[in-house]
């Protein structure tokens, strides 16, 4: 199955997250910063890991030269004395095979005991440092507006949230743990072996050098796809999430098989894409055991004939070169040589698996960036007070459209909602009407500022929305979305949403407002109900109910209402009415409907087609005036009949 074109990493993408990179580098710096304690802790504690881990293969070395081979007892003739097999314990190099036996068992000891004091720091590192990185990342989502929201669907969010913060994090575990070892084992391991014989290091460093710079171009080539793997990887998620919140639905309609077909092309494309990446990720692992096998060989070879040559008359021979210019080529020295090419081969080959996992997380890293670099076009910065104005408190309840064009794609030309023209009074009830797509719920979404105009201004008690602060906005509006949401809870803490700390009177009180008493003192529980996630606990009209409690609980100056009561009966409709009229006299209500007997009793109507207001008054004077309310109520009352 070929991927979906959607799955795409182009040269744009490339240019885009280069930028967005330098501007986030101080974000991720800034995470790092509270571990910088146990960052250089963990330093001293690799570098004696990696002392450690080194002085064995010289140890060995020397066990061998000095006790197996006997070069640490000399005879009177001058030559080395081996151990004999069979002469006991009392043999002079045997005080050799147990002195860097012992220091070779202390050695592996401590190396141990500093890994895992350095697996418990890099994990404490990693795992602080994500979590930093989380919370910036939800509370940057947070600030989102709803045009900013758009671009981020839970789906994708959810994989930042979880695949991507764990790649980076996985790669800073491993590159504070193995990425400062290795570099420094290979270090090391390079010094020791020239200074045991430069002429083989110089041959053995060009081959590791090559392997591994062919696997980082082999890795390189490879990081588009890592990119396209995670944007799968949303996909994934994103039909598990549809399939999963429209289960009824899916079940009511019978479109089980269509949802599985949607899922197995999700699933199919993010399996071709993840298996055409480790394909070639896997060519890193053979590349890297050829270099080991070569170097290791090349080394045993030279150091094989010089060992065979140096034991010869003739000191001038060709293979004496590999020893230095030394008489003697001793079975220690190629033991060392070659337990470090070894440990230097497979020093890169672990960096070459960082540079893997650094290609992983710069996949994820880009994708974050993109949120964290997204332009917030309605923020949370705290507006200045001045002596005539305090933009924390709304200074009034009138709102005024003023010459206000609304456009989604920010083209005036083509605009949701306007030109429009409209003052409201403080304590009005507005009824909003109007056909489907028609701008309603556009409109009323300027007023809290979820959106912002395009061209013109919307007023609250004569100062532009956007000279308040957000929390002013958000605190003194009350909004019933005409998507309705509870939050799992009880219903006393959602209630509580819109006023922290209510006391039960006040509860009760909203509750009432709301014609929601009667039905939450059937439950058992009362306030103290559970409610499931989004509110699924309950029909569609007590949910409807209950949020238009949460709004109308802090006594706003301004309530929005949108196409909040169609689940409801039209009597409860008509006592939610009453209600409001008698418990929030003063404030200016909005009130969106698709039926008229729900807006018939408001003081003055909006009547809205294609975003342009068509018709404004009351019931009587638009049923005289307005040609579209009237062939909407005709429309209604012929259904009805």
């Amino acid at each position: 199955m070929k991927s979906d074109s959607a799955l795409t990493y182009s040269a744009r993408d490339a240019e885009i997250d280069k930028k967005d990179a330098k501007r986030t580098l101080p974000i991720y710096i800034e995470c790092l910063k509270p571990s910088w304690r146990l960052i250089i802790v963990d330093f001293f504690v690799i570098l004696f890991d990696a002392f450690f881990e080194l002085m064995i293969p010289f140890l060995s070395g020397l066990m061998i030269r000095n006790g197996l081979e006997g070069y640490g007892n000399l005879n009177a003739m001058g030559l080395p004395q081996p151990i004999v097999i069979g002469g006991g314990f009392d043999q002079p190099n045997l005080y050799y095979v147990w002195l860097y036996g012992g220091l070779m068992i202390a050695c592996s000891l401590l190396a141990i005991a500093c890994q895992l004091a350095g697996m418990k720091l890099s994990a404490a590192i990693s795992s602080d440092y994500i979590e930093r990185l989380r919370n910036t990342i939800f509370y940057k989502a947070e600030q989102f507006s709803f045009s900013n929201i758009g671009d981020f669907p839970v789906s994708k969010l959810t994989t930042m949230l979880s695949n991507d913060c764990n790649n980076i994090r996985f790669f800073v575990m491993m590159m504070v743990r193995m990425g400062f070892k290795q570099s420094m084992v290979a270090a090391i391991a390079f010094i020791f072996i020239f200074s045991l014989n430069w002429l083989i290091g110089i041959i053995a460093l060009p081959l590791v050098a090559i392997g591994f710079l062919i696997i980082c171009y082999i890795i390189k080539k490879t990081k588009p796809q890592f990119v396209m793997t995670q944007s799968a990887i949303d996909a994934v998620n994103h039909n598990v999430e549809e399939d999963t919140e429209g289960i009824r639905e899916v079940k009511a309609f019978c479109r089980e098989g269509y949802m599985q077909q949607k899922f197995e092309k999700a699933n199919g494309e993010l399996t071709d894409i993840t298996y055409s990446s480790v394909s070639r990720l896997g060519m890193s692992s053979a590349i890297t055991t050829l270099t080991i096998n070569i170097v290791i060989a090349i080394i045993q070879l030279l150091g094989g004939f010089s060992m065979l040559y140096s034991i010869q008359a003739d000191p001038n021979a060709i293979w004496t070169m590999f020893n230095n210019g030394n008489p003697l080529f001793d079975a220690g020295e190629l033991t060392m040589l070659t337990s470090y090419a070894a440990v230097l081969t497979m020093s890169f080959s672990f960096l070459s698996m960082i540079v893997q996992f650094y290609s992983r997380a710069e996949a994820s890293k880009e994708r974050i960036d993109r949120v964290l670099c997204e332009e917030i076009d309605i923020s949370y910065v705290p507006k200045p007070k001045t002596a005539d104005f305090d933009p924390d408190h709304l200074s009034g309840a009138d709102v005024e459209f003023k010459d206000l064009v609304f456009s989604y794609l920010k083209d005036p030309s083509k605009p949701a909602v306007g030109p429009l023209n409209l003052h409201i009074q403080a304590g009005e009830k507005i009824g909003i009407i109007g056909g489907t797509g028609s701008g309603k719920s556009s409109l009323v979404n300027l007023i809290p500022r979820l959106y912002d105009a395009t061209l013109g201004e919307v007023l609250i008690g004569g100062h532009n929305v956007k000279d308040y602060s957000l929390s002013a906005l958000r605190d003194e509006i009350g909004v019933v979305l005409q998507n309705n949401v509870l939050f799992t809870g009880t219903i006393r803490s959602n209630i509580q949403w819109g006023k922290k700390n209510a006391s039960d009177e006040e509860i009760d009180k909203a509750l009432d407002i709301a014609c929601a008493s009667e039905f939450v003192s059937r439950f058992k529980d009362g306030l103290d109900t559970p409610v499931a996630q989004g509110g699924k606990s309950v029909s569609g009209g007590q949910k409807q109910r209950l949020c238009i409690a949460r709004a109308v609980i802090k006594q706003p100056k301004i309530l929005i209402l949108d196409d909040s009561v169609s689940a409801c009966d039209m009597e409860t409709s008509r006592k939610i009415q009453e209600q409001l009229d008698t418990s929030l006299k003063s404030t200016t209500v909005f009130m969106i409907a698709q039926r008229i007997d729900s807006v018939k009793r408001c003081d003055k109507i909006l009547v809205l087609d294609n975003g342009k207001m068509v018709g404004y008054g009351t019931h009587e004077q638009l049923m005289k005036d307005c040609a579209l309310y009237q062939e909407i109520a005709d429309i209604q009352a012929k259904g009805v009949e």
